[in-house]
C-alpha cells in the first residue's frame, strides 16, 4: 500500500470513528426533533433578521451620516444575534443531514 493509499484509509477510518462518536454523543443528547420542535427557533430567526433589518431601515431614515457609535454598537448586537441563532439552525441541519439527530415520523 502507497503512502497516499494509507493516508487516505486512515483519514476514512477518522471520519467514520467521528461519525459514530457524534451520532452516539448527540443523539443521547438529542435523540430525535420535528417540525413543532424546530418552530420555535424558525421564529427566533425570522424575529433576529427582522429587528435587524428594521433598526438599520431606522438608521438609515433618521440621518443621511454615518451611524453613531451607539447605533452601530446596538446595530452589530441585533446582526449577531441573528448570525448566532441562524448558525445554530445551520448546525442542526448538518447534525440531521449527517444522521447524528433523527427526524421525527422517518
Amino acid at each position: 500500500m502507497s503512502e497516499d493509499m494509507a493516508i487516505n484509509h486512515a483519514r476514512m477510518e477518522m471520519q467514520q470513528e467521528l461519525r459514530r462518536i457524534n451520532r452516539e454523543v448527540i443523539h443521547d443528547m438529542v435523540p430525535e426533533l420535528g417540525i413543532k420542535k424546530l418552530s420555535p427557533l424558525f421564529h427566533l430567526v425570522a424575529k433576529a433578521r427582522g429587528l435587524y433589518i428594521k433598526k438599520l431601515i431606522e438608521i438609515s431614515e433618521q440621518s443621511t451620516n454615518l451611524p453613531t457609535d451607539a447605533q452601530v454598537k446596538e446595530l452589530s448586537l441585533l446582526r449577531r444575534s441573528y448570525e448566532e441563532l441562524l448558525s445554530g439552525g445551520h448546525m442542526i441541519e448538518t447534525a440531521i443531514e449527517r444522521g447524528y439527530i433523527d427526524v421525527e415520523g422517518k
